[in-house]
């Protein structure tokens, strides 16, 4: 009995004091220690309308008791602020899209700290406006999650530079560039002494000097006389010669028709 009791007696401090060191854990915030950098944005200066990349660097301490917590990034979110209404209603401007992760230990990787790349969009008007960004970290210990702050501070957002070969930009040019064509070739068909007027002014005065003389243009240009009675005779190249000799014997020396004399009547 004497030897379960001295068994029993250290399991039982030792759950002990795990379960206290749970509940310290769980009531307790983590700390980690956040650094934010904007690598593509010199002076904090955000492109309006475009994807502006931030990096967190996570690290947990190297000492203490959240050295041995089990954290993992869950999520990271941020919203833009009116710094001027602070306090008030109208304070969040607009919260950003959250990027959620699977469970990214805090923990270094050969000795690597966690890096982790976060993108937001900016759509407002050019001026200086408040951003907060915020991180979810899981204790995997006791399953809380922990809603942690990461940076907040101010940005410049500015209209994004322009470029010659922008989609938008060459579909303009395209645009312009046929409602011009379009102008020039209806100018040069219709502007007073362009030739193709010419050519129609030309073909009517043509058309009605035909008309006035009797005859008409063909269509390659060739004159056509109009047809007369004589110019319709057939040929006769295929009719047999007998039958010409015939034809024309009979219309030189007609027969006499018989005449009735009054001899015959008595």
């Amino acid at each position: 009995m004497h030897m379960l009791q001295t068994v029993l007696l250290p399991l039982a401090i030792c759950a002990l004091s795990l379960t206290t060191l749970i509940q310290a854990q769980s009531n307790d915030t983590p700390d980690v220690n956040v650094q934010t950098t904007f690598p593509n944005n010199a002076f904090n200066r955000v492109s309006n309308g475009q994807a502006n990349r931030v990096v967190f660097t996570l690290t947990q301490p190297k000492s203490g008791a959240d050295s041995d917590r089990i954290l993992t990034l869950e999520s990271i979110t941020g919203a833009f602020l009116n710094r001027d209404r602070q306090g008030k209603k109208g304070y969040v401007m607009r919260n950003m899209t959250s990027t959620k992760f699977k469970s990214l230990p805090l923990k270094p990787t050969n000795g690597q700290p966690l890096q982790v790349p976060f993108d937001f969009y900016p759509e407002f008007k050019p001026q200086e406006v408040g951003v907060e960004f915020r991180i979810l970290v899981k204790d995997g210990q006791t399953s809380k999650v922990h809603n942690l702050h990461a940076y907040t501070g101010s940005v410049s957002v500015v209209e994004p530079a322009k470029s010659w070969f922008d989609v938008q930009l060459l579909s303009l040019y395209a645009l312009l560039a046929a409602v011009v064509g379009t102008a020039v070739y209806w100018a040069s068909k219709n502007y007073p002494g362009s030739n193709s007027i010419n050519k129609r002014k030309q073909r009517a005065s043509t058309a009605k000097a035909n008309a006035a003389s009797g005859s008409s243009v063909g269509t390659k240009g060739q004159k056509v006389e109009p047809v007369s009675a004589s110019s319709s005779a057939y040929d006769e190249d295929w009719i047999p010669a007998h039958h010409l000799r015939k034809s024309a014997g009979g219309s030189n020396s007609p027969k006499p028709r018989a005449s009735r004399t009054n001899s015959g009547r008595k």
